[in-house]
């Protein structure tokens, strides 16, 4: 019985654990509630504001440990900052500075600079919130609790509820924006990635060459080495995760949001990159065109792309367009080139020059040859695609010329020719004939009585001579 002593205090100890668990799931709650205060804040504009049920929120958060960064970390910049006014300009001096650069930055003046085009967007978006009192005035609201917020790294520059007439954003391009950070689910693989098209002639597609491209693309910010901050910025202690670099909400222990897990903060933001640790760049990069390639066909230069988070970059995915060639049509491997020639040639035969990727070269006419008619030169077409070197052919097609206008002498010799072919269809038209005389002949019943008698006389005197 001694051994079963302990179950004495057992229901008080079942007690007092699950006592425990139910302060610890209160703290919890309040963690979770203060690290989803930004998005709650973003989605509850103008309507009063509810406590965060910790036990629906402890649903979403069953499939994965939680990761919240910063709401407000935005690559965009400040609109006060775009349009170059300060926080407290007037209508007038925004008007005035939007103008103004709005002229200096618009692409149809910036036909040379890639770059134009997106600072001339940031002017006009800037513009069009600054210009709105409404929009003005939740902007001004949402940018001084960025600044003041501890529970974000970055100053908040967030405009993406300023797109709209109604003041907010999309409710499914902000969700996605908010939980791939919330979920570190990273997106760079993709957003990283730069498509562009390249057009080229047909000869460049057909022989290979080397192209230089220029492109807008993303480097890391070299103020902050791509940190968000300066270098030199000073750090404190967490108040959040009291410098651990970590949470516990129930049942899972995760990344503090406040501080990515470092366990201090930086107030400051780096003024090149606006926070976001990155900077517009426009790159240039030369890129080999293999022989044989067509429209559609994509060369990937690996790390060309714009460059993530993290400090990687993505792929530059190049689409390759051929334009059409005046002399050559394609198809597939094979080429098509179409060789004029005279009607005495055709007759007669004869060599024509006739162009190549290589060059022209001499092909003989056969003797009456007919227009439309085709010769093939063996390997003298594009590059095949595969393991082994291998060539398309070259079709010629003949077009027949006939003269519209002659002399006197041509038409005295052509009418001469027309007479000769005239009684030579004639001399095959008689000899026809007679072939159908006689073959109508033979059908008719007294051939039949004509030959039966040839029979019999013949067979009397062969019976006489024996």
């Amino acid at each position: 019985m001694a051994r079963f002593s302990c179950l004495k205090n057992r229901p008080s100890s079942i007690f007092l654990y699950r006592q425990h668990l139910l302060s610890l799931q209160s703290v919890c709650g309040r963690v979770a509630s203060n690290a989803f205060h930004p998005v709650r804040d973003f989605y509850n504009t103008g309507i009063a504001a509810k406590p965060l049920d910790f036990t629906n929120m402890r649903m979403l958060l069953l499939r994965r440990c939680i990761h919240a960064t910063g709401f407000y970390n935005s690559r965009e910049g400040d609109h006060y900052q775009v349009l170059g006014v300060p926080q407290n300009a007037s209508k007038d001096e925004i008007k005035k500075a939007f103008h103004a650069l709005a002229k200096k930055y618009h692409p149809d003046a910036n036909k040379n600079n890639p770059s134009a085009k997106r600072k001339f967007q940031e002017i006009r978006e800037a513009y069009e919130v600054l210009q709105d009192s409404e929009k003005r005035a939740e902007y001004d609201m949402l940018r001084q609790q960025s600044r003041d917020s501890e529970n974000t790294n970055y100053y908040s520059r967030s405009t993406g509820g300023f797109r709209h007439a109604n003041g907010r954003a999309e409710f499914s391009d902000s969700f996605q924006k908010i939980f791939s950070e919330i979920f570190e689910e990273e997106t760079e693989n993709v957003t990283s990635d730069i498509q562009v098209e390249l057009s080229i002639s047909f000869i460049e597609a057909a022989q290979g060459c080397t192209k230089h491209l220029s492109f807008d693309s993303t480097i890391l910010c070299d103020s902050c080495l791509g940190h968000g901050y300066p270098v030199n910025a000073k750090a404190k202690r967490c108040p959040t995760c009291e410098g651990t670099g970590t949470v516990f909400i129930h049942p899972f222990m995760a990344r503090c949001n406040a501080c990515k897990g470092s366990g201090h903060i930086i107030k400051d933001y780096c003024r090149s990159c606006g926070g976001s640790g990155i900077a517009e760049v426009v790159k240039e990069v030369t890129i080999p065109i293999p022989a044989g390639v067509d429209s559609g066909d994509i060369i990937s230069v690996p790390r060309a792309g714009k460059v993530g988070r993290r400090g990687q970059s993505g792929t530059l995915i190049i689409k390759l367009k051929v334009a059409e060639d005046s002399v050559f049509q394609r198809d597939g491997a094979d080429i098509y080139v179409d060789s004029n020639i005279g009607f005495t040639q055709a007759i007669i035969g004869g060599k024509v020059d006739v162009p190549t990727l290589n060059g022209k070269t001499q092909i003989k006419i056969p003797k009456g040859v007919q227009h439309g008619q085709l010769t093939v030169l063996r390997g003298k077409g594009l590059p095949r695609k595969g393991f082994f070197v291998d060539h398309g052919d070259q079709y010629v097609r003949f077009r027949i010329n006939f003269p519209t206008v002659v002399n006197d002498r041509q038409r005295a010799i052509l009418e001469e020719f027309a007479k000769e072919e005239i009684e030579q269809a004639q001399n095959m038209s008689a000899d026809g004939n007679w072939w159908i005389r006689l073959t109508e002949y033979t059908a008719t019943p007294r051939f039949l009585l004509e030959l039966s008698t040839l029979m019999l006389i013949l067979l009397f005197v062969n019976k006489v001579l024996t």
